[in-house]
């Protein structure tokens, strides 16, 4: 690789707590803001699992000065795009607008940080959409085996909880309960915006300083630290249901991103990404030859999904008809064991290496994606990580590629999972 890519961010902080981070983009008239929120799914406790997801709901919902689909109807009317989005670790919301236009974006932000409504019968026909949302998540094999998946290898962490939440606490959740999360979470000292697109620092800071400097900060709670304790034996389970096909999911735990430590262990994450292109990524990848062009599966995932306090690297295999799921599963283990062996070849490392620039490039095509990413990479730890992502996966050596592997896949950190359909049943 050999891009030298930078993103540019100024940082400015109102009394409030506020963060802003500015992201310069001139190519074109328009701009993208965000209002991340410092809550999600991990912040919940049993009993309310999936109130962060229904609150994001909610703030759709109206406010005294915005009612009820009057947010929509006024983004769509000035020719802008907007949407929400609730994770493990945060919450966030975006509009995307024309420059002459963009005010109306922070103007909606600004006010349902605050004032959001929360209609008593509004929040009942929010349950049913969730509901009915996630009865269709149920009926899905993929996510059906995903949420098992994650419920057994987290054990104590709250990442092991849906993010849409569990059933029997969706249906006894109240209106009540909504408002007190939103107004436990939702204050400029647990938030910040991200503001990306043709603006410059100067007009934008004294726009979001005329909306927000007034919004007091609010004395935030003090959640128990949870911390994972280490997998010890592998952890297996098997789910059946109406299906067409079979699936195989196995992960492992992984270290996050980290903003200390030594150069090695910090360079660990990017070293897995690196394996999991090598392992899944396009038409070369090892295990779509060893498995799709074989037609022993229809497709292969790996990644290696990183959240705020924890990482999984993951791999999903949708088998075809003509294969067993202990022996696709062999298949998979032998590739990985191979990797704790030898590292992969030079040709798969500079292949990798370029689909890993061209794709991460791509992602930060947009204001829109820009200012996502910043965010993203901004709950994660610190939004210079976005900087340091193709560098540290240049400053990975085949050698701390085979160490990583022998760290992260052994089969006491292994958790497999079987999705059995039975037809006709």
């Amino acid at each position: 690789m050999t891009t030298e890519f930078v993103v540019t961010v100024t940082e400015h902080t109102l009394p409030n707590g506020l963060k802003v981070l500015l992201v310069p983009a001139h190519h074109a008239p328009v701009v993208s803001v965000w209002a991340f929120y410092r809550v999600g799914s991990r912040h919940e406790q049993i009993g309310i699992t999936g109130i962060s997801h229904w609150v994001e709901h909610m703030l759709f919902k109206g406010t005294p000065q915005f009612p009820k689909g009057q947010i929509a109807r006024l983004i769509q009317k000035h020719g802008g795009t907007l949407n929400g989005h609730t994770t493990y670790d945060h919450t966030a919301y975006f509009e995307t607008l024309p420059k002459e236009n963009w005010l109306i974006g922070l103007d909606i932000e600004a006010d349902r940080m605050t004032n959001a409504l929360f209609d008593p019968q509004e929040t009942e026909l929010e349950r049913g959409v969730i509901l009915r949302e996630l009865e269709m998540y149920e009926n899905h094999p993929e996510h059906r085996l995903f949420t098992e998946l994650m419920a057994t290898a987290f054990q104590v962490h709250p990442y092991r909880n849906p993010i849409i939440g569990w059933r029997s606490d969706l249906e006894r959740m109240t209106r009540d309960d909504l408002y007190e999360h939103y107004r436990r979470f939702y204050a400029p000292n647990n938030a910040f915006l991200v503001l990306s697109g043709d603006l410059t620092p100067e007009e934008a800071l004294s726009e979001v300083e005329r909306r927000f400097s007034d919004l007091a900060p609010r004395e935030l709670p003090v959640l128990p630290e949870v911390k994972e304790p280490p997998q010890r034996s592998e952890r297996r389970i098997r789910v059946k249901g109406h299906g067409e096909l079979p699936l195989l999911a196995m992960t492992f735990h992984a270290p996050t991103y980290q903003l200390n430590g030594d150069e090695t262990t910090h360079l660990v994450p990017y070293a897995l990404h690196i394996l999991a292109d090598v392992l899944g990524h396009g038409r070369t990848s090892r295990l779509y030859r060893k498995l799709v062009e074989t037609q022993k599966a229809l497709s292969v995932w790996v990644g290696n999904s990183i959240h705020k306090e924890a990482a999984l690297f993951s791999v999903f295999v949708t088998l075809t008809g003509q294969a067993k799921l202990a022996e696709v599963e062999d298949i998979v283990w032998a590739e990985l064991a191979r990797l704790t062996q030898e590292p992969p070849t030079p040709e798969e490392l500079e292949r990798t290496l370029h689909c890993e620039e061209a794709d991460f490039l791509r992602s930060l095509d947009g204001v829109t994606e820009r200012a996502y990413h910043v965010g993203a990479y901004e709950i994660l730890g610190d939004w210079k990580l976005l900087n340091a992502h193709l560098p540290n996966l240049k400053a990975v050596t085949p050698d701390l590629l085979v160490t990583a592997a022998r760290q992260i896949f052994t089969d006491t950190n292994r958790t497999v999972g079987w999705f059995e359909p039975t037809k006709g049943q």
